[in-house]
């Protein structure tokens, strides 16, 4: 708990230092911040996603993602490099390159108060075994936003979890997860977020539910930062996956 409590303020400092009192547009921090995924824009992202795990374990991705808008519509390419501390005493961290992933996504309905969004992404293994996924897998989803009022909205976003090549030697990937979630957007440039998600893997037979804060900062310029936390409910997962702690900056186009 002290290292969960540790991480939240190293995320949060960085924010506090950029804090203003300027005001902006609602609906661009609303945009920008890449909460709302009905919202389209180009925009490049780095981020870095750190998983504390049992054991004095611990796996670390940093991850770059270019997406172009155009019109209603998002296209997207993700690449990673992922470093693994095994925990062994003498073995130190390795890094790799991970997976290559690619996306699509249309806002096909966007009306006074209600917005939805449809899209797929798909993942391509050429991260090596242990850093990578090892399966050619699709993610379709769609997404339905509320809008409460200009700076608070609800959001609902299933999606399914598919491989569509495997080896032999793997399981079966069938995994249903359902994101809720409500972000509020100020005119000071800050948002906040706090969502839920169940994630029901049916190969296994198990099921999670994780809880995660999002604040976020608007710094001007098309920029932004953003830190994530994930709080799985079970123990185990909490073992095997770890705890992320995710800080991210964001150049809007």
């Amino acid at each position: 708990m002290t290292r969960v409590v540790f991480f939240f303020i190293l995320l949060i400092i960085p924010l506090i230092g950029f804090s203003q009192k300027d005001s902006t547009d609602i609906e661009k921090v609303r945009t920008q911040s890449g909460v709302d995924p009905t919202r389209v824009n180009t925009k490049l992202a780095y981020s870095v996603w750190y998983y504390d795990r049992s054991d004095n374990r611990s796996l670390i991705n940093n991850r770059i993602n270019f997406t172009a808008g155009i019109k209603t519509w998002s296209i997207g390419i993700k690449y990673e490099t992922t470093t693994i501390n095994t925990g062994i005493s003498g073995e130190g961290f390795s890094t790799k390159g991970g997976d290559l992933r690619l996306s699509i996504l249309n806002t096909f309905y966007l009306k006074k108060k209600h917005a939805l969004a449809g899209g797929v992404e798909f993942t391509l293994p050429t991260g090596s075994q242990n850093f990578g996924s090892q399966y050619v897998s699709a993610n379709p989803s769609i997404a339905y936003i509320y809008t409460i009022n200009p700076g608070l909205i609800f959001a609902t976003q299933p999606q399914y979890t598919f491989h569509i090549a495997k080896n032999t030697a793997f399981p079966d990937l069938s995994v249903l997860t359902i994101r809720t979630f409500l972000a509020k957007f100020q005119k000071t440039g800050w948002f906040y977020a706090f969502e839920q998600r169940i994630v029901q893997d049916f190969t296994n037979d198990n099921f999670n539910l994780i809880f995660s804060p999002i604040i976020g900062k608007s710094l001007g310029g098309g920029y932004n930062l953003g830190t994530v936390m994930e709080f799985p409910t079970k123990q185990e997962t909490i073992d095997n996956r770890g705890i992320l702690f995710q800080i991210g900056i964001t150049k809007n186009f």
